[in-house]
């Protein structure tokens, strides 16, 4: 069976001769179909509306390959497989024998998919599954409809409480892009929400892609990056944002550390475990949207100094 991989990935395991600065965590896999998906996100390289290389998903080049070839290879030097999936025909049937492959040769599977019944959810839990993705990307009702996501809102949200119900609290991770246009304030009530139905939420950075009819949009600066960072990363402990933040202002309204010493946890690469999508929204030369590594963070007092009340 065809399936992308990404070039980390297939180079960790000596499939591609490419030199990685930072290791994936998991083994990265895409569904493959040559059209790409039948869904239109505008931002998307995957999307029906794109022009780009289908061999992108964001920034990363996911070349083809026989998922039954280099599942052994995986399976020798990681530990899980995150499987994400597009819109095609029988493509719910085609995970199904994809869980069942990964998990056949003792890789623990995360699965990111848009809303399927929920008899499939409980499938795939025994098959393998124990985390799921839920791509909701855009914070508002709005923006869903904007970005041309191929379902509504709510019709996200309510897969993501059906799924809590059958992985658990936690192991349902929801999955949402900054940048598309949202406000603060937008974003942090979605973050909340989220929280609230027993999700966790994974923060992507709006990445231009050159062929979709996003491509020529800016990228979210690094600071607004940083405060929904901060936001998410108190509402996941739950702390009261507007304690710490001036939603208003964007930005963080603390005079000490006291109480916030993990806070450079929150520029981690958050979603299931192990996960850190090294540069898959930033070139290696940039600072990261997401750091992949804890050595690689700044201290506490540095991001407070950068994102305090009064800086610059």
């Amino acid at each position: 069976m065809l399936v992308r991989a990404s070039l980390g990935t297939l180079a960790v395991i000596g499939e591609e001769d490419v030199k990685t600065l930072i290791r994936p965590g998991v083994a990265y896999l895409l569904q493959y179909s040559e059209q790409g998906c039948l869904a239109g996100c505008l931002f998307c390289a995957q999307s029906s509306s794109s022009r780009a290389s289908k061999d992108l998903l964001s920034r990363v080049i996911w070349p083809t390959v026989e998922l039954e070839k280099v599942v052994p290879r995986m399976a020798r030097v990681f530990e899980r497989a995150c499987v994400q999936s597009i819109i095609k025909p029988r493509f719910v049937e085609e995970l199904h024998e994809i869980v069942r492959t990964l998990s056949s040769h003792g890789l623990r599977v995360s699965l990111s998919t848009t809303p399927v019944p929920v008899e499939d959810l409980e499938l795939f839990k025994q098959e393998g599954v124990d985390y799921l993705g839920v791509g909701l990307d855009a914070f508002t009702p709005e923006l869903a409809a904007r970005v041309n996501k191929p379902y509504p809102f709510e019709a996200y949200l309510d897969f993501a409480r059906r799924a809590v119900a059958v992985f658990g609290r936690g192991r349902v991770v929801v999955h949402l892009i900054v940048g598309l246009g949202e406000g603060l304030r937008d974003a942090v009530e979605t973050i909340k929400r989220v929280y609230e139905v027993g999700c966790r939420v994974s923060l992507f950075a709006f990445t231009p892609v050159r062929g979709t009819p996003m491509g020529g949009q800016p990228r979210p600066s690094l600071r607004y990056y940083r405060i929904v960072q901060v936001a998410s990363f108190l509402v996941s402990r739950g702390l009261p944002v507007e304690r710490f933040l001036d939603l208003d202002e964007a930005c963080v309204r603390v005079d000490s550390l006291e109480g916030l010493e993990d806070l450079p946890k929150a520029l981690l690469t958050s979603g299931c475990p192990g996960c850190n999508r090294p540069y898959y929204t930033e070139s290696p030369r940039e600072e990261p949207y997401n750091y992949p590594s804890d050595a690689l963070l700044p201290t506490a007092r540095d991001v407070l100094l950068r994102l305090s009340c009064g800086a610059n």
